[in-house]
């Protein structure tokens, strides 16, 4: 009996190594950078709280121009987008970690930044104006400055071209920094501040949203690229990241992404 119970012990241990064998190689790993669309998708980080380039809908759902545009990379590479929302801080790191294969988030193009990543083509020129009350200047004026607003109270949103802007030509002793366009723009109304530095994208976006509130009252004072973000040494994705942007701007997707979120042709001012 003793014999028999040793034999069924011994059959139980093999089946049960068989089972577990194949198991064990089936744990969910992160990407690497030489197979980054091996799986047919394309993985990409967001910090989606900059409407309309990425924010988050009622339902939690990832939308902008940027999630359009990153959409139409991955069909043009015939691969399925999928996104994480991450935050700002952590947001190259994780990317680092293989969390994504890379990020399209309003990132700038910087030396720095060419130095430590990948950087595809720029796709997005982003303008950096000043918005005012409507009725506070004449609505046809565009003439202000930033020497015109320096005695101003001035607001900005964190990690944005216009704190930079602001950082780099302000005191910052008449800068209130706010963590969403909206907390800045409901400081506007309520006369917390005279003005705001923020992107030309968010400006256009808000004063058609807010209709009869506010204005642009400045040229562009700034300037600044955005780019797609890859680790540094997958310069391959970049590559076909690239030649699926030439592809959108040339055959008309890019145009009508930007009279969708815009209301205007943005394009000629790519640079």
């Amino acid at each position: 009996m003793r014999k028999i119970e040793r034999y069924a012990l011994f059959i139980m241990i093999c089946f049960g190594l068989i089972i577990a064998l194949p198991l064990s190689g089936c744990s969910k790993q992160s990407k690497s950078s030489e197979s980054a669309l091996a799986d047919k998708t394309l993985t990409i980080g967001v910090c989606a709280n900059h409407e309309p380039m990425s924010y988050t809908d009622n339902k939690q759902n990832v939308r902008g121009f940027e999630i359009d545009l990153g959409n139409a990379i991955a069909k043009k590479l015939g691969v399925d987008p999928f996104w994480i929302n991450t935050s700002w801080n952590s947001i190259f790191d994780r990317m680092n970690k293989n969390k994504y294969d890379c990020v399209i988030s309003s990132v700038t193009r910087t030396s720095s930044r060419k130095d430590n990543f990948s950087l595809s083509d720029n796709y997005f020129t982003n303008n950096i104006v000043i918005v005012e009350k409507k009725g506070q200047i004449d609505s046809n004026d565009q003439n202000e400055n930033i020497k015109d607003i320096q005695d101003k109270k001035i607001g900005v949103v964190v990690n944005s071209g216009g704190a930079g802007t602001a950082k780099a030509h302000l005191d910052h002793s008449n800068v209130q920094k706010y963590n969403t366009i909206d907390l800045a723009f409901a400081a506007l109304k309520n006369s917390s501040v005279n003005c705001l530095l923020i992107d030309e994208s968010e400006a256009i976006y808000f004063s058609k949203k807010y209709q009869n509130q506010y204005q642009i009252v400045s040229k562009p004072v700034a300037s600044e690229n955005y780019v797609v973000v890859c680790r540094k040494n997958n310069k391959k994705l970049t590559k076909q990241i690239n030649h699926a942007l030439h592809q959108i701007k040339q055959d008309g997707t890019y145009e009508k992404l930007v009279i969708k979120w815009f209301g205007q042709d943005m394009s000629p001012a790519l640079k």
